[in-house]
């Protein structure tokens, strides 16, 4: 609903694979950085494999300092939950300002 507030197109996805398996082109990714049975590390890894490259998002309740490092070290940005709707809306607009 927020996302959709300022003009988003959202599409959502019950696991990396349905994400992967969809057509859908996006013009940034919201991506939690624990998935079930993957990290989304390793989902935007398969996406840039698929030459699927796009800005990301990465949201994230962990606080290991090596994760956050990993998420930043990929140049996407990072939120941390909870989530702070200004924060989110932010480094979406980040994001897909420098593509």
């Amino acid at each position: 609903m927020l996302l959709r507030s300022h003009g988003h197109d959202v599409h959502a996805f019950p696991s990396a694979e349905a994400c992967l398996a969809a057509p859908t082109v996006a013009d940034c990714a919201i991506v939690d950085l624990t998935l079930p049975g993957r990290s989304g590390l390793d989902l935007v890894a398969d996406l840039a494999a698929r030459s699927m490259s796009l800005p990301v998002v990465f949201i994230t309740g962990r606080a290991e300092i090596e994760v956050l490092q990993a998420a930043r070290r990929a140049g996407h940005a990072l939120v941390r939950k909870p989530v702070d709707e200004g924060e989110l809306i932010r480094a979406i607009a980040s994001a897909t300002s420098r593509g």
